[in-house]
């Protein structure tokens, strides 16, 4: 059982996180060896807006060997402007106007917008890497959030109609752009569109890839959220390793944790927690990237500013009485806490 092969890991002097050489990689080298194996490398962001991990993802953008990665697929971005990325990213000349829509007009808005300027890096540093990084072949950014039209929402159900597709069209994006023509992505977003071992798991993101492309993906797990009360055990498994670091979930003791210690509190889909009851880490995910202890990790902030720009603001606020409109957006205005895990 996951909790009897947890209880021999953790909390003692045998806990030391090991591989079979004894320590976990360097990460930047140990992900990109990922692709050797999966064309498909699915990275759990973490926490939602962890900066830490669009600040991993950077370095390794601009890694020589990510050359042969030929897409990043972001979670934050609203499909129906994959023509517009595509036009920004090659170098054209495009208004900030005409890509904010990309970020802004989800299904996860108006509650969750993507007006972090870490998010956006991805689109600039892609641009930079095109016009002037020397790659052989041009990197793109996929956007694979169902193609909603916020100016066509008249209710809450054209909404709720589009989110139960979110994880078909990933999928879908993933296997038209990169699978089928013999490509490579690097997928971002959250572990729940990725792990394996979940409840009902034929509709996760991994499995939908799959079906049509068997043993494509390789599914890390970023070490950062914690059920409550299990912060000390989780984190004894990563005493010791360099920041960052990757290691096979199977061969550490992280991976042998129960697979609930890693569901931090919130509200999850109805029976996810407890369909995880027999699982360990190691049944989510294929690999532990550890970016460093939960009190070192940074939280992106908001680039709150922009909620005061009066249309915006308002078009915020036409959505919420739409479809959530007993809803409070007034946090939106205010700067962030940097800290993800304040003690």
């Amino acid at each position: 059982m996951a909790a009897t092969a947890a209880a021999g890991t953790t909390g003692t002097a045998s806990a030391a996180p090991t591989t079979r050489t004894g320590k976990p990689r360097s990460a930047v080298d140990g992900l990109l060896n990922l692709f050797a194996a999966t064309p498909v490398v699915a990275l759990d962001e973490g926490a939602h807006h962890l900066q830490d991990t669009w600040d991993f993802l950077a370095v390794v953008m601009q890694h020589p060997r990510f050359d042969a990665v030929d897409a990043v697929v972001v979670e934050f971005g609203n499909s129906r402007y994959q023509n517009v990325a595509d036009a920004y990213v090659s170098g054209e000349i495009v208004r900030r106007s005409d890509l904010q829509p990309i970020w802004r007009d989800t299904t996860q808005s108006p509650n969750s917008n993507g007006d972090f300027p870490a998010l956006e890096r991805v689109f600039s540093l892609t641009r930079a890497i095109n016009l002037y990084g020397g790659r052989t072949r041009p990197l793109r950014v996929l956007l694979p959030d169902p193609p909603i039209d916020w100016l066509s929402v008249t209710g809450s159900d054209d909404l709720f109609a589009l989110l139960p597709q979110r994880n078909q069209t990933w999928s879908n994006v993933i296997i038209r752009e990169v699978l089928d023509p013999g490509r490579r992505c690097i997928a971002v977003g959250g572990g729940t569109h990725f792990f394996r071992g979940l409840p009902n798991p034929s509709r996760t993101v991994t499995a939908m890839i799959e079906q049509r492309h068997p043993g494509s993906v390789s599914v890390v797990r970023t070490h950062s959220t914690v059920a409550e009360g299990r912060e000390a055990a989780v984190e004894a498994t990563v005493a010791g390793w360099p920041r960052p670091a990757i290691a096979p979930a199977r061969r550490i003791a992280y991976g042998a944790l129960p697979a609930t210690d890693v569901f931090g509190p919130g509200s999850y889909p109805p029976g996810l927690i407890e369909g995880l009851a027999d699982k360990t880490v190691a049944d989510l995910c294929d690999h532990v990237l550890c970016l460093g202890r939960r009190t070192e990790l940074t939280s992106a902030v908001l680039d709150w500013q922009v909620y005061y720009e009066p249309t915006y603001w308002a078009e915020l606020n036409r959505r919420k009485t739409l479809v959530y409109p007993t809803s409070d957006l007034e946090d939106l205005r205010h700067e962030g806490e940097p800290t993800m895990f304040p003690n």
